[in-house]
């Protein structure tokens, strides 16, 4: 396809540089003149724009896009055609994916940096399964790592509504039912998912590259899908002897060739993983070891932008272990908060008080135990005419929808408003 670079669409998306190339589209850098921002515009091939079949797909990543907004998603702003060009304007994310991140580090990540990729991408995924839109092409370079610390998946353009009977994806993260052609859900990301986690844990090798001195084919796709279909993978734990058995079995799980085996949710799949690393934590507690910074490694933010003069990078927690729920966690009925990630994910918070108070300090109603939370950082309030949230001019800010919200401004909120509290606490607000 033409390079497109110098080339202004609809007056206002000037494309200054290509960022990406795939088989269907071309990705730009590009600058709003009206915004005053950086925007990503894709483009579809212009000897695919008359293809019907193309176009579909095209058209149908554009609508999945449009319905699907969290945090964790790169957002949609428009789908448009001017002449030969179709293209799709969405957020530029400033920052790097997995997969660069994956080969510049060169060496495993800690479990600690897993979960602080695992979480968030499991909230996107979570929040796409919830309206019956599958992933299907989960991997590094389709997670994108933001400066500010902030995960996003991207790259919807093979995703299948329930309905569909569009295939697609890439062979060394493909669940076996993508090559055999049964039936796709939610358990088809988590495979993808697991051997995100196994390539992040082992230092960038993936389980099924066509390499087995067994694996049938004549081409690697098709020897690699004869591996998936027909191998078990390495246990992550002979690969990397760090890894505890807890862990490799939680990857082991996701990995499992029949979808009944895996984790029924990305959620279901975060939560053993999680737990699995507080009791690697708990066993050393006992032993009278005392973690320091420099034996749980770097962050993966810090490793990502060590360089970055403006960004100061966020510290990654794992969740804490399960627990008793609080009173005004459950049996909720009113106005609420549903936790989609982080500390309270899966419980529901009351809204009943006349203001709830969310930080890190023990002082407020709902304490957040977690280093990008400020001490004083979000408040709820609960009026006649509706609930407001407010931010009490918080360092890292309070997203509402993907939009940090001014401090000190309160903002009516409405029934299934996406709201983020620091790097990881995300919730969704429920009127009933």
């Amino acid at each position: 396809m033409t390079s497109l670079v110098g080339t202004t669409l609809l007056d206002q998306y000037y494309l200054r540089e290509l960022v990406g190339a795939g088989g269907m589209a071309d990705v730009y850098l590009a600058w709003d003149r009206l915004r005053s921002t950086k925007m990503a515009v894709k483009v579809l091939r212009r000897d695919l724009a008359s293809n019907p079949k193309s176009f579909q797909l095209f058209t149908k990543e554009a609508e999945l896009l449009r319905k699907l907004e969290h945090p964790n998603i790169v957002r949609l702003y428009e789908f448009e055609r001017e002449g030969e060009n179709v293209f799709i304007i969405m957020d530029w994310v400033d920052g790097t994916n997995l997969r660069q991140a994956i080969v510049d580090r060169k060496r495993p990540f800690s479990l600690q940096e897993v979960s602080g990729v695992l979480q968030p991408v499991c909230s996107a995924l979570n929040f796409a399964h919830q309206s019956q839109v599958f992933h299907c092409d989960v991997k590094p370079a389709n997670i994108l790592i933001h400066v500010d610390g902030r995960v996003l998946l991207s790259d919807f353009g093979v995703a299948r509504i329930a309905s569909d009977n569009i295939s697609g994806g890439t062979p060394p993260y493909m669940a076996p039912e993508q090559f055999s052609g049964s039936e796709i859900d939610a358990r088809t990301d988590v495979y993808a998912l697991g051997i995100t986690v196994f390539e992040m844990l082992s230092g960038g090798l993936v389980p099924f590259r066509g390499e087995s001195p067994s694996s049938q084919g004549s081409t690697v796709r098709a020897r690699i899908a004869w591996e998936h279909l027909n191998l078990q993978p390495a246990a992550i734990n002979e690969l990397n002897r760090s890894i505890p058995m807890d862990v490799a079995t939680v990857i082991a799980t996701a990995l499992n060739k029949e979808p009944s085996r895996r984790y029924g949710s990305t959620l279901e799949m975060r939560d053993a993983y999680e737990y699995a690393c507080h009791m690697v934590g708990a066993e050393a507690n006992k032993a009278g070891w005392e973690a320091s910074p420099a034996s749980l490694g770097e962050t993966i933010i810090k490793t990502f932008f060590a360089s970055s003069p403006i960004v100061k990078p966020p510290k990654i927690f794992p969740t804490p272990p399960p627990r008793e729920p609080a009173d005004y966690y459950t049996q909720v009925s009113g106005p609420c908060l549903l936790g989609r990630s982080g500390f309270f994910a899966g419980e529901k918070v009351s809204l009943l008080m006349n203001e709830l108070t969310v930080g890190r300090s023990s002082t407020n109603q709902l304490p957040i135990k977690e280093s990008s939370v400020s001490r004083h950082h979000v408040t709820f309030i609960r009026t006649k005419r509706g609930v407001y949230i407010r931010d009490e001019n918080s360092t890292v800010g309070t997203m509402l929808n993907g939009q940090r919200i001014q401090p000190n401004a309160p903002l009516k909120l409405h029934h299934g408003d996406i709201i983020q509290i620091g790097y990881y606490q995300v919730f969704e607000f429920r009127e009933k």
